[in-house]
């Protein structure tokens, strides 16, 4: 099979699975099959391909151990009242004349803190809608700000399932690339504060209600003992600290709120662990979700594609689009390059898991070939494929949360800090590190 219609194919298969609301998993099966076909048509054996298949799978369970263990904190946060005090105290830290400004400031904290912009989206990010539609706040431009704030840490937390992602992917160390994406965010950080805070003078809230923070109330005991889930996150990872020293730590600590202060048994409490938490009470139900169970379409999914990357690596079916790359590179840098090219994958594949593992796939030779550390090529990654897929309206990074928030595409303009990435590092960004190893 022609790689070209292998890829036709399978860019079909996504968009259908999409379309039809089916496991993307399927697709991905899809795609290993296709690329198995285009192997073996190019004259290599079913063992030789089976076994470039096993290596690429193995080479993607380090992450997969990170994700699960992920899924487990997430849906235990949620039991211990950790995302619910979070939301709690944004709220009560909102000054009406700032209202746009803090509708940015408290989900960049609280995604940084959770390390998901799905979960700070269904959460703080849907109370902040609530209040700006009663309050009189315009809700395009407040959704903006969220979106923008609800993708920091889903870019640069230590807890992000996407910045473990990418550091399985690239083979490099977790703290070291949670300080460059800390680095990098600063400009537009600062640009994206002016430009809220301008909004705010002209967006105040009129009316501010307390009854979101009274529901919050009532279905958890907002203890602050139960923020320290969170703060353990925050804390350890600066002492660098083995991540998973961080991630059992919250995890017992959740668990032990869950119990003592949540009143949780401990069978419920674990069942929330594996399964998530599942509530029809109320303002309850919008923390809904986590649980190891959440993370495993996820990791199915990097599964299978780590035999897209062993066939790839094994059969070299990618050389001779990697050398058109490389050549790019060479004559237009290698930031535009990926910029572009990861632009197009997140609006090919409609999915940013999918996004950046295929854009690894392309340009890991390439960058290799000119020279470009892998430190380098992770800065460039995260500043491309990564932030670009919440600015691509039929993406799940920006559908899912705007579907959340009930607003459209007009919310994109104003999401400042997601193109400020791209433009700022665009700009501002110096010759790339030669690779030493």
């Amino acid at each position: 099979m022609n790689l070209a219609v292998a890829f036709t194919l399978f860019i079909a298969s996504v968009v259908l699975t999409l379309y039809y609301n089916y496991p993307i998993s399927l697709a991905m099966t899809a795609g290993f099959i296709l690329f198995f076909m285009a192997g073996f048509h190019r004259g290599y054996s079913v063992r030789d391909l089976l076994a470039m298949s096993l290596k690429g799978a193995k080479d993607s369970l380090i992450v997969v151990r990170v994700l699960l263990t992920i899924g487990v904190l997430t849906g235990l946060w949620r039991s211990a009242g950790t995302f619910a005090i979070l939301v709690s105290l944004g709220l009560k830290a909102i000054t009406p004349s700032m209202f746009i400004l803090t509708a940015f400031i408290m989900p960049c904290v609280l995604s940084y803190a959770l390390g998901t912009s799905f979960g700070t989206a269904g959460t703080l990010g849907v109370a902040l809608m609530t209040l700006a539609r009663s309050g009189g706040a315009d809700p395009i431009i407040t959704a903006g700000a969220v979106m923008s704030g609800i993708h920091f840490g889903d870019r640069g937390s230590p807890s992000s399932s996407c910045l473990h992602l990418v550091t399985a992917l690239t083979g490099t160390e977790i703290y070291s690339n949670v300080r460059a994406m800390m680095k990098s965010a600063l400009l537009p950080l600062a640009v994206s504060t002016v430009f809220y805070f301008v909004l705010s003078l002209r967006n105040p809230l009129v009316n501010f209600s307390s009854e979101t923070l009274d529901e919050l109330s009532s279905a958890f005991n907002l203890s602050y003992v139960a923020v320290s889930p969170a703060v353990i996150m925050l804390v350890l990872p600066m002492f660098r600290l083995n991540i998973f020293i961080a991630f059992v730590s919250s995890i017992i600590a959740a668990l032990v709120i869950s119990v003592m202060i949540q009143g949780y048994s401990i069978s419920d409490a674990l069942s929330v662990a594996i399964f998530g938490l599942h509530s029809d009470a109320g303002i309850k139900a919008i923390f809904n979700g986590g649980g190891l169970i959440s993370m495993v379409g996820m990791c199915l999914v990097l599964v299978i594609s780590g035999t897209f990357s062993g066939i790839f690596n094994g059969t070299g079916m990618l050389d001779g689009l990697q050398e058109k790359l490389s050549a790019m590179i060479k004559r237009f840098g290698e930031y535009p390059v990926m910029l572009s090219v990861g632009t197009m994958m997140n609006a090919i594949f409609c999915n940013q898991t999918v996004g950046v593992i295929m854009t690894v796939n392309l340009f890991r030779k390439p960058y290799s070939d000119n020279g470009i550390s892998r430190e380098d090529f992770v800065l460039d990654l995260s500043n491309s494929t990564v932030i670009t897929a919440p600015l691509v309206p039929w993406c799940i990074a920006c559908s899912v949360p705007l579907s959340m928030m009930g607003e459209g595409v007009k919310v994109i303009p104003y999401a400042c800090y997601l193109y400020m990435i791209p433009i700022t590092f665009l700009l501002t960004k110096k010759r790339p590190t030669p690779n030493r190893s």
